[in-house]
Formats: C-alpha cells, sequence, structure tokens
C-alpha cells in the first residue's frame, strides 16, 4: 500500500477557506497546518469584479494584491464576452448595459458587498462620465448591491490626489487612444500628452500578451514634467507590478488601471489600508 501523500504546502504561506471555529479548522489549527497560512473566513468580505473574457491580466494581479492586505476578504469573478477593442459598433455593442446586469446578476448570487465592472470601456463608449454612472447604477438596481466601474473608480481617484492634468499611456490604436484623451478632457483634466504603443496589438488578447519592456517603454515616453499623474488606462496591460519600479524612476504618480479599480473597491466596502509594492496610490494609508 502507498503511503497517504501530504499535498499541503510546508513552510510559506497559503491561503484556506474554513469556516472559523469549524471542525476542519480547528483541526488544522491543532495539527499546527495553520502555523504560517492566511485564514479566509466563510463570512469574509467578498468583492465581485466583472471581466472582459479575453482579459488574462486582471484576475491574477487583482488576486495578489488582495492577498498581500492580509485580511478576511476575497475577490470574485465573472465574465462578460468581450474579444476586440475598438470604436466600432461590433466591439461597442460588446459592453451593452444588458450583458453588464447579466454579469452582474451572476455575481449577485455570492452576495458580494459590492460589484464593479473591471474594464476601461467607459472611456470611450457612450458620451461620458454620467453614462458610465447609469450603468453603474442600472447593475446596482437590478441586484441591490452598491456597483461600479474602473472609469468611475479612476476619477474617483484623481479626485482623491487633486491631479488635473495627466499623461495617458496606452495600448490602443490612434483612434481609441484619441478617444480616452477626449473623456478626460470632457472631464475637466488637462491632458498633457498621450502615448501609445506603435504596433498595436490586434487584439485584447494580443494586449494581455504585451512585453512588459514594451510597456516600461510607453510609460517612459509618456512622462512629462507637466503631468501630475501619469493614467495607463487599460485593465488588460499588467502594467501593475511596474507602477512602483516607474515612480522611482519618472518621479511621477503611475495610476494603472487594475490598481485603481482595487483601491476604489478596498474604499467601497470600508477599508483604507496602506499595501506596499504596487504604487504610491495604493501605499498611502488611507485610515
Amino acid at each position: 500500500m502507498q503511503p497517504a501523500v501530504n499535498n499541503e504546502p510546508e513552510n510559506e504561506d497559503v491561503y484556506m477557506f474554513y469556516p472559523r471555529n469549524s471542525a476542519v479548522w480547528q483541526a488544522k489549527r491543532t495539527s499546527g497546518h495553520l502555523e504560517n497560512a492566511k485564514i479566509i473566513s466563510a463570512t469574509c468580505k467578498k468583492v465581485g469584479f466583472i471581466v472582459p473574457s479575453s482579459n488574462t491580466a486582471v484576475e491574477p494581479i487583482t488576486q495578489a494584491i488582495f492577498q498581500s492586505l492580509n485580511e478576511d476578504i476575497v475577490c470574485i469573478f465573472t465574465r462578460i464576452k468581450v474579444k476586440t477593442v475598438g470604436t466600432d459598433a461590433k466591439s461597442t455593442s460588446q459592453f451593452s448595459t444588458e450583458n453588464m446586469v447579466e454579469a452582474a446578476q451572476l455575481l449577485a448570487d455570492s452576495e458580494p458587498d459590492c460589484i464593479i465592472w473591471n474594464g476601461t470601456s467607459g472611456m470611450w463608449v457612450g458620451t461620458g462620465l454620467e453614462e458610465d454612472k447609469k450603468l453603474a447604477k442600472a447593475m446596482q438596481d437590478a441586484t441591490g448591491i452598491l456597483c461600479s466601474t474602473t472609469t468611475i473608480a479612476t476619477i474617483e481617484a484623481l479626485e482623491h490626489l487633486q491631479a488635473k492634468k495627466m499623461s495617458i499611456a496606452v495600448p490602443y490604436t490612434e483612434a481609441l487612444t484619441a478617444k480616452v484623451a477626449e473623456f478626460y478632457t470632457g472631464c475637466g483634466y488637462e491632458v498633457v500628452k498621450t502615448t501609445r504603443l506603435e504596433n498595436t496589438p490586434a487584439s485584447n488578447l494580443e494586449i494581455g500578451r504585451s512585453e512588459l519592456n514594451d510597456i516600461k517603454d510607453v510609460i517612459r515616453r509618456s512622462a512629462t514634467s507637466d503631468s501630475e499623474v501619469i493614467n495607463v488606462a487599460c485593465t488588460n496591460w499588467p502594467a501593475t507590478g511596474l507602477a512602483e519600479e516607474l515612480e522611482q524612476e519618472l518621479g511621477t504618480l503611475i495610476m494603472d488601471s487594475i490598481s485603481v479599480t482595487t483601491w476604489w473597491a478596498l474604499r467601497l466596502i470600508g477599508l483604507r489600508k496602506g499595501i506596499s509594492g504596487w504604487g504610491r496610490l495604493l501605499a498611502q494609508d488611507h485610515a
């Protein structure tokens, strides 16, 4: 007979989901298995995120940020069909209110404390910020749960930082980049410079496969002495882990869409705690 195999990791941080004081939880604690574990309880805070189906960056990066919090909180994801990013009717139709509401209702089954559309479509689909607020309200009305979006989160962060001048760094086409800049100008901000990935990825999936050096190059080229922040406006461009390094190099705060969405989500559930390693916005102690 083969000996039983213990697949539980030793001497490293692990996450376990057990009701506190349950028989399993108590047994593992007594056996020493929980010595290095970060316990997520069955009554933890929950944040629901709606993600584009072709997005490969949001989930791993958001999970990593949440884990570094070391708090009793978990993120839950669902997806809507999104394969292309563009200004054409076929692309913009992917972000319909109907699709968003349906996804929000799926997340609502898990009873999260808030739901956020983790995508930047509000910056180029529709007529401006008010339309994105209407989207959030439609999701909230359908679920009875506090709802928001990455676009709203970005405006909230800019207001929090009292920043009025920005550079924009994106992996989009020239036309889509212009739409993003137009959105912020319409919201009363000064767009000092826009910089884009010259070899525009053909799909959202390809955006997520961008080389980190290419992302760094776009962010570096976007930096100016007049910009108060660099707005990296895409939730599928894995720039989040570069923010701290490039902020030190460039001397400008970097607002990456994934980290901004996480920052806003934490504020919506009442958790204001500085998190190091992900850039200055998240590192600030908001308590």
